[in-house]
């Protein structure tokens, strides 16, 4: 008689990767709360409300950095507990849920610092994010939202200031399939940024057009099953690009 060892191994395995993922994520978020504290300042002071939309002077571009935080790991995160074995409906779920939850704690700590305060243009454009990650998950498509650096020597992970923020150009592309198809690796992008005026302060907003691809897309072309081990690395933009002034 069959002795059901193998549903129990396989229970087993997808447990052990359960586990992998949840402490990964416990330790990652706690480095993330370390380093936040260590760049932005301790959250010791009163509640308080700041006016992010016009008051931070970086012309929405700190907005559009939360679009784009939302959205990506909204989307990494549900890709590791898929890994970890949850069915999909239920691993997309959880990592919008992780998300949403690691950005309105991020909003949280602002509050209470001295130095900062809570956005609550940051938080919608959290929300908006993690909700477009979740369709996307959904409903694949040929669009994304993905980011690029003009000079990587001022890449600051946690940008402390406004040259550091200045630095991020924030995309939204699409791929069209043409006569590729799934194998097409270039993707048509629109970004924005922003740049100091020549008196060092004023911000000016900037919209690029660019071509590019990422790295999946581009080991797509020769190797399909490299590329999907490469996923988590897809919101980088590698491009070309003209720009335009906003006034």
């Amino acid at each position: 008689m069959p002795c059901g060892c193998a549903p129990v191994a396989a229970s087993e395995h997808r447990r052990s990767r359960l586990w992998i993922v949840g402490g990964l994520h416990a330790a990652g978020w706690a480095l993330v709360y370390a380093a936040a504290q260590r760049t932005w300042g301790n959250s010791r002071g009163r509640f308080h409300v700041k006016n992010d939309w016009t008051g931070d002077g970086l012309s929405q571009n700190d907005e559009a950095s939360h679009l784009f935080f939302g959205y990506t790991l909204t989307r990494t995160l549900s890709a590791q507990w898929r890994w970890g074995g949850m069915p999909p409906r239920r691993s997309r779920t959880l990592g919008a849920a992780e998300s949403a939850l690691a950005l309105t704690l991020v909003e949280v700590m602002d509050a209470f610092n001295p130095a900062q305060g809570l956005g609550i243009s940051d938080l919608l454009f959290d929300y908006t994010g993690v909700g477009a990650g979740l369709w996307t998950l959904s409903h694949p498509g040929d669009w994304t939202i993905r980011t690029s650096v003009k000079v990587a020597a001022h890449t600051r992970l946690f940008a402390e200031t406004e040259r550091q923020s200045d630095n991020y150009i924030w995309w939204v592309t699409y791929r069209p399939q043409l006569w590729w198809g799934v194998k097409q690796p270039l993707s048509l992008g629109v970004g924005h940024s922003v740049r100091r005026a020549p008196d060092g302060v004023t911000p000016v907003r900037e919209l690029h057009f660019g071509i590019g691809t990422s790295l999946p897309d581009l080991v797509r072309t020769f190797a399909p099953h490299a590329a999907r081990v490469l996923g988590i690395l897809d919101f980088y933009y590698f491009n070309l690009n003209i720009t335009a002034t906003v006034r």
